[in-house]
């Protein structure tokens, strides 16, 4: 073990301004030279008959590191979600006859 003091770590506080959520229904990923961009949109809306359009709402530029350590954060979260499935009943359900109607 070292006798040498250590360094005491920065206080680390967030601080949100301006700060909206919005909901993201769709991610699309886009490569530049030295960046990657991240852009979301709640999905597709139908613009005039025969044309969709995917209007971005939000876009992240980010170092090649940064979504490195994003993807890695990411699935250590998803690692904790649990998918719950209902088993099928053992049984087929007694169908009913509909009432008449007088």
């Amino acid at each position: 073990m070292s006798n040498q003091p250590q360094a005491p770590q920065p206080s680390l506080q967030l601080k949100y301004e301006n700060f909206t959520a919005r909901y993201a229904n769709h991610a699309l990923v886009s490569v530049g030279a030295e960046e990657v961009y991240l852009d979301f949109t709640s999905g597709i809306v139908a613009d005039r008959p025969g044309v969709s359009v995917m209007p971005i709402h939000t876009r992240i530029a980010m170092t090649p590191s940064g979504v490195v350590r994003l993807a890695q954060l990411l699935q250590q979260t998803t690692a904790n979600f649990q998918v719950v499935q209902i088993p099928p009943p053992t049984t087929p359900p007694t169908p009913v006859e509909p009432a008449p109607v007088e």
